[in-house]
Formats: C-alpha cells, sequence, structure tokens
C-alpha cells in the first residue's frame, strides 16, 4: 500500500514515567510491521508534530499533551483516519473516564472525585473507604508518585494536599480492592485480545479452574466495552478478580507500551490499520459511483 501515507506520533517522554523506551519500541514495531506491507510512515515527536503540516492520510497518536490532543482531533474532524482517537485520548483523563464508564454500567471500582484543597478524611470514612488509591485526575499521569496508594484516610489527605502544591487541582480516589490482577491489551476495531496474570497466587493454583472460559469471556467483555465507551482503539487495562470472583476494572490505558507481548501486538495494530484504510478506500470508490 506504498499510496498511502501514514504519520506515527512518538509520546512526549513526560507521559512515559518508567516506559520511556517502552513506549517509543510498540511504535516503531507498528512502524516496521506497516513499512513491511509497504506503507510510507514518517515518525515525529510530539513537539514536530505539532509544528509540523501534517499531510499523511492515516496518524498514529500515541501522543498525550493538550496542544497535540488538539490537533489530532482538528486532523479527526477533518476525515483522516486515527489512532487512537484525540477524542478518545481526551476521555482517558481519570476524572473524565471514571464517570464515563461508570455512567456505561462497566464494573469500575468506587470512587469519589476530589478537589485537592479539601479535606476530603470524613467524607472517606463516610463510605467505608480504608485502604484506597489517590491518582491524578484533571490531566494525563506525569511521575509515578500521580498515581499513590494509601493505608488510610490520613494519608490520603497528605497525598490530596501533596498534589495541591503540586498545582494537581483534582483526584480521583478509588477504593482499594483485594484480588488478584489481570492485565489486558486489546485493539478494539479487529477484537484482537490478549490477557494474562501478572502474579497468580496461592488461591488460584488450588482452584486450578478460577480462570475457566466464561471468566475469560467475561474479561474480555469488560474491557471491549469500556474501549468502545471510551473510543480508545488501542489500549491496555487491568482488572482485579476478587476473592468471589467478580471483577472490577481499576486501570484503563490509551495505547499502552504492550512490552510482554509487543510483536504480537505490534502485528494486530499494523493489520487493523490497514483494514481500515482499505474500508475507508472501498467506501470512497462507492461514493463516487
Amino acid at each position: 500500500m506504498a499510496d498511502i501515507t501514514i504519520a506515527a506520533i512518538l509520546r512526549a517522554g513526560i507521559f512515559s514515567p518508567n516506559h520511556i523506551a517502552n513506549d517509543a519500541a510498540i511504535l516503531h514495531a507498528v512502524v516496521a510491521e506497516l513499512r513491511k506491507r509497504g506503507c510510507v510512515v514518517n515518525v515525529y515527536s510530539e513537539d514536530e508534530f505539532c509544528d509540523a503540516a501534517i499531510d499523511e492520510d492515516v496518524v498514529l497518536a500515541m501522543c498525550r499533551g493538550s496542544k497535540a490532543v488538539e490537533k489530532i482531533q482538528h486532523l479527526e474532524d477533518a476525515g483522516r483516519i486515527v489512532v487512537n482517537s484525540g477524542y478518545g485520548i481526551e476521555n482517558c483523563i481519570r476524572m473524565i473516564m471514571v464517570r464515563l464508564l461508570a455512567q456505561a454500567g462497566i464494573p469500575v471500582t468506587e470512587f469519589l472525585v476530589a478537589d485537592t484543597d479539601v479535606d476530603i478524611r470524613k467524607q472517606l470514612l463516610n463510605v467505608g473507604f480504608g485502604a484506597c488509591w489517590v491518582k491524578k485526575g484533571d490531566a494525563p499521569v506525569h511521575h509515578l508518585e500521580d498515581n499513590a496508594r494509601c493505608r488510610h484516610a490520613e494519608e490520603a489527605q497528605e497525598i490530596l494536599h501533596e498534589f495541591f502544591f503540586r498545582r494537581i487541582s483534582k483526584a480521583v480516589i478509588s477504593k482499594d480492592i483485594e484480588g488478584e490482577k489481570i492485565r489486558c491489551y486489546g485493539v478494539a476495531s479487529s477484537g484482537w485480545f490478549h490477557s494474562f496474570m501478572p502474579f497468580r497466587s496461592a488461591r488460584l493454583e488450588k482452584a486450578g479452574d478460577a480462570l475457566n472460559p466464561s471468566l475469560c469471556e467475561r474479561v474480555k467483555e469488560i474491557c471491549m466495552k469500556a474501549a468502545e465507551v471510551l473510543n480508545v482503539d488501542v489500549f491496555g487495562c487491568d482488572i482485579v478478580l476478587d476473592p468471589s470472583n467478580e471483577c472490577h476494572l481499576v486501570n484503563f490505558d490509551d495505547w499502552p507500551s504492550f512490552a510482554p507481548i509487543r510483536k504480537e501486538a505490534a502485528r494486530a495494530i499494523a493489520k487493523s490499520v490497514l483494514s481500515r484504510v482499505r474500508k475507508a478506500i472501498s467506501a470512497s470508490k462507492k461514493s463516487k459511483t
């Protein structure tokens, strides 16, 4: 498909805490797959993308900066094929994301959206939060410290104070769920999906059949529905399986690094992009006849 030109936008390092190399690696792997299939692919940094006149037919966007996302949205509105959608990237800002998922009936953990300049301790006690996560709510994550696990309300309040002094205005406080973590990756438009348990406890080893086919299908259903609600095609997410085998979606990422399965994911993303291009070309030809 040499007549198809593609712009691939790297994620700025500030939005890849401890994952700069991994985030770059997955995009370069997708680029290599597309070039093998005859596509012309130009790679841009976020800054280069913001300053450049983008003429390519397709945009692969890992960026998260507000200026870059706004430009992606304009290109999308003008009819370019964009993966991931600029609107989807925006939806993954945590305070937006949790509300959209909860409204759609996705089983997210209980949460509160809080201003960082208020005393939240009494409210946390009233809703029964003990151990919890306090996460940056108003913009993409910059530092590992933007997500903090707290043992109790007093510690959560301390993190809120730190956020306030770091000029973070909103935080999402989520109840900590005990259970087994399931890491999931997907490409929604093609249905490609992969999940695994990075740590398998003695409970599940003993149970043997805890991850039965129906549970695996339930996990996939939750993740794919979340991707649809958020308008994100290439995604990663974490689900916690509690002791009663109920699923709780605790995290969702637009275009993660796919580090454990990079080669397989790169092929799946490239195939999905080319499928969308072929459909767009076919639709264009039909409209002209």
